[in-house]
């Protein structure tokens, strides 16, 4: 019979036992790095010193730094609650109130960063494509289960799919522009390209 299988926790040295908060301010000053200037050029030093923190307590915890980005990543993914989705009304409504929030879209480099590591294979890189795409999917699927309750889309379209189109274009406008999405961008989306989409599905047949 084979034995279960146990993935390995962070990287610990004896020392101190370790401080949460502490941990979640590095994890913290990863992710603001993470943001400058991209994974490729991330370091454990430049980490260490945004959190001000010693190279000796960072290495304590986490072994390098794809061990380090692992955990942050992790981080955000656990704090990445979804926000209140808006209730207009109305289909078109909602689509432009959630997709529209000044704010809560990422910058550019850090669009870049999570896009590089998503790019990857292994825990880091499903981390960092469950990042991009699960407070959308969440937030899309209350909208479109309210729109169904209303009778202006089916029940059966996956949130996942619009939510995918909707994130794909906004960060294609992001990585273009080097400007988030804005209230014009997010109406044209919603009206020639979401819309359509969504209400294809409760088209009849002919």
């Amino acid at each position: 019979m084979a034995l279960p299988t146990h993935r390995p926790g962070p990287h610990r040295t004896p020392g101190r036992p370790p401080d949460p908060e502490r941990e979640a301010a590095i994890l913290d000053a990863a992710l603001e790095v993470l943001a400058e200037v991209g994974y490729d050029r991330l370091t454990v030093s430049a980490v260490h010193r945004r959190a001000h923190a010693s190279a000796k307590t960072v290495y304590r915890r986490w072994s390098g730094k794809e061990e380090l980005m692992t955990a942050a990543l992790q981080h955000a993914v656990t704090r990445s609650t979804p926000d209140e989705v808006p209730d207009t009304g109305t289909l078109r409504g909602d689509l432009i109130a959630t997709l529209h929030r000044p704010g809560s879209a990422p910058t550019r480099n850090l669009a870049h960063g999570l896009l590089a590591v998503a790019a990857g294979s292994g825990e880091l890189g499903a981390l960092a494509l469950e990042l991009l795409r699960s407070q959308e999917a969440r937030s899309m699927k209350v909208v479109l289960a309210r729109a169904s309750e209303r009778g202006e889309t089916g029940a059966g379209l996956d949130p996942m799919l619009v939510a995918d189109v909707a994130r794909g274009m906004s960060l294609q406008h992001l990585l273009l522009t080097d400007e988030p999405a804005d209230a014009e961008f997010v109406e044209t989306l919603v009206d020639r390209v979401l819309l359509p989409v969504i209400r294809a599905d409760v088209a009849p047949n002919v």
